[in-house]
């Protein structure tokens, strides 16, 4: 048996890790060497929950648990559509979430894999000219020449145009009113603004990340060319911290507030999609796809990286456990397989897009009141397919809210940090 994996994204790495502790040969194709990875700028800013950390350790490659790198609290802040008091609840995330940038952990994942003995290849390579060399072949890389040979299915893809335009930076300068800890703002109609800390090629630093509801009041941050204007870009985006989360404002050095190098920015928009799970080649063999290859969600959920690592882990499973050849009849059971783990986060990351419902909204109010609530709820975010459990339907949310009154004594006081 042989299996190729087009990408070395985290679905790529982390199924080519496993099937390597398997005893499965592999092949990694990626357009970069482990150098290359850790150039260029920023393209995402992953959170890995607790789910996902348990996977890397299982593969042997979890290098980051300290406190610099790690989330440990959740500062939420719902501002009201008609500009009243904002519910705020701050809650602890049990496990405590991870946050290292991609430029340091996925050199690191492959250094190992190819230390352990693993073939890597690099370049530009047509999925086409690959399959022949493989008895499988897993394509998890999303760019565009891939995307072509997987499109877009319109059953499990509600959105045709990006529901968010993203401006995120890394930046010296913010402190923690709560130690590490995430603050994010929801403002209706406008969109959300996060600060997180996060592990960077320059040690310790935040995230500012603005989610712009698409002509709403935050997109314009998002078209600033910050290279040509770094000043009246940093302006910018002060200005819109002091308009829209004033309290997180209050906690920025002017003085030192700063993006950690030239480029440390993410600009762009992000069209919510499922694509087509396999793909038939010119020569009759079949493709798989994973990763950013199949599903692109909004990252406001935080749920790319840890679809993918459970992702892997499961087809991992599939491939050394399959009696049959690596068909198409093989490659459409196993996107059959995944998409049942993987519609919850779909769904989950599709709906949160959209103004809450009744029973989303008073949740919320229920977490502002009730540390109990809040803590479970933000811990949730771990289990994805419990997650959209409770927010899908009322009838989740009452039994969630039910659990969570019977788990533990009613706490005393008002709710707070």
């Amino acid at each position: 048996m042989s299996v190729g994996i087009v990408g070395s994204g985290i679905s790529g790495l982390h199924l080519a890790l496993r099937l390597q502790q398997r005893g499965v040969p592999v092949t990694v194709y990626s357009e970069h060497d482990i150098d290359g990875l850790r150039t260029g700028r920023p393209r995402n800013f992953p959170a890995r929950f607790g789910r996902t950390q348990q996977r890397e350790r299982e593969l042997g490659v979890f290098e980051w648990d300290f406190a610099d790198a790690q989330v440990r609290h959740w500062a939420v802040t719902a501002h009201a559509a008609d500009a009243g008091r904002p519910l705020e609840f701050v809650a602890g995330l049990r496990p405590p979430s991870s946050v290292v940038d991609f430029r340091i952990y996925l050199p690191s994942l492959l250094s190992a894999y190819v230390d352990r003995g693993g073939q890597l290849v690099t370049g530009d390579h047509a999925v086409e000219d690959l399959a022949a060399h493989h008895d499988l072949l897993v394509v998890a890389n999303g760019n565009r020449s891939v995307r072509r040979l997987f499109p877009a299915d319109p059953d499990r893809s509600p959105y045709t145009t990006p529901q968010r335009v993203l401006c995120a930076g890394i930046y010296h300068g913010i402190t923690e009113e709560v130690p590490h800890s995430l603050d994010i703002h929801f403002l209706p109609g406008a969109g959300e603004i996060l600060r997180l800390p996060f592990y960077s090629p320059a040690g310790r630093a935040d995230v500012l990340a603005f989610e712009a509801v698409p002509g709403g009041p935050l997109e314009a941050v998002a078209h600033v060319d910050a290279d040509a204007d770094p000043a009246g870009f940093r302006r910018q985006v002060l200005d819109l911290v002091a308009a829209y989360a004033p309290t997180l404002r209050e906690r920025v050095d002017t003085g030192a507030f700063t993006l950690t190098g030239p480029g440390e920015l993410a600009q762009g928009a992000i069209t919510p999609v499922v694509r087509r799970g396999w793909a038939r080649l010119d020569d009759g063999t079949c493709a798989l796809a994973i990763g950013d290859a199949w599903i692109t969600n909004d990252p406001l959920t935080a749920q790319g990286a840890n679809l993918g690592s459970h992702t892997a882990f499961a087809l991992a499973d599939l491939i050394t456990d399959a009696e049959g050849p690596f068909d198409e009849a093989f490659c459409r059971a196993a996107s059959a397989r995944l998409w049942e783990h993987a519609r919850h986060v779909v769904e989950w990351s599709n709906a949160f897009l959209a103004p809450p419902p009744p029973h989303v909204a008073g949740l919320f109010g229920r977490a502002a009141a009730d540390k109990r609530i809040a803590d479970a709820f933000v811990s949730r975010f771990n289990d994805p397919v419990a997650m959209w459990r409770t927010l899908s339907s009322p009838e989740g949310v009452a039994a969630f809210v039910a659990d969570c009154e019977a788990a533990a004594p009613a706490p005393v006081g008002a709710q707070g940090g």
